[in-house]
């Protein structure tokens, strides 16, 4: 029986890693940045996984790399390497790999058919998949927490609001109408993006993702497929490509 598989995704807000076996999460672990190499040092003690996957869009020790390739047959996600879908982008190497890990989730779950994932984390992907099999591109704007911060950081005296359900659409006072403005301004622009790509392509599946999935999916109305671990499903279906089927 083949082993687990480390699917690490080292983003700008946290890290984490998805045990998954058989195609299936098991587990999900977090790191902390200070003591990311002992955490998964003893992670691979624990679980001793026959393969990992390393998505980063951050600047993470060259020694994590080390550890993995040590201790599994390891990859690193990026643009060349062999994957389950096409790349039409004008220029691969500056694609986030976190969007490709996205991308191939969604063509797992979906395969030969549009898909629209939607990321919402530091920042709100817009990431398009093909029928054909190609990821062609999207949009990128930022994420709800990074509107708070830029409110506050670019002006002089608006304060640095944390986001919280508990508001009214018509703000009473400043901190109620900045909840307001942003939430339900990111609430807007969603809508708004998947009504833009239902006007040019006829049929497609709308996937949600990312550490905002719970407050958009709550509140949008448009139909879509709430999936939390659809990077951990794009990072397996890559695992699978590049290490279990030449094994």
């Amino acid at each position: 029986m083949i082993g687990p598989i480390f699917c690490l995704d080292l983003g700008n807000s946290r890290l984490k890693c998805g045990v998954m076996q058989n195609g299936e999460l098991q587990q999900e672990l977090f790191f902390s940045e200070e003591d990311v190499l002992e955490q998964v040092r003893t992670a691979l003690g624990q679980f001793r996984p026959s393969a990992a996957i390393l998505s980063s869009v951050i600047d993470h020790p060259s020694a994590l790399e080390s550890l993995l390739a040590e201790h599994t047959s390891f990859t690193r996600l990026h643009h060349s390497i062999p994957l389950p879908i096409g790349i039409a982008y004008e220029k691969p190497e500056t694609l986030g790999v976190d969007r490709i890990a996205l991308a191939a989730g969604a063509w797992k779950e979906f395969p030969g058919r549009h898909s629209l994932i939607i990321g919402t984390g530091s920042a709100i992907t817009y990431n398009f998949v093909h029928k054909s099999g190609q990821f062609m591109g999207g949009g990128i704007s930022p994420g709800i927490d990074m509107r708070f911060k830029a409110l506050h950081a670019f002006t002089d005296k608006l304060p640095l609001v944390e986001p919280s359900t508990q508001y009214s659409f018509i703000g009473y006072n400043t901190r109620q109408s900045i909840l307001s403005g942003v939430q339900e301004g990111a609430l807007a622009e969603v809508e708004g993006m998947i009504a833009a790509y239902s006007r040019r392509y006829r049929n497609f599946n709308v996937l949600l993702t990312g550490g905002n999935l719970v407050f958009f999916a709550s509140r949008l109305k448009s139909k879509i497929f709430a999936s939390p671990y659809l990077m951990y499903k794009g990072l397996n279906s890559i695992v699978e490509l590049n290490v279990l089927d030449k094994s």
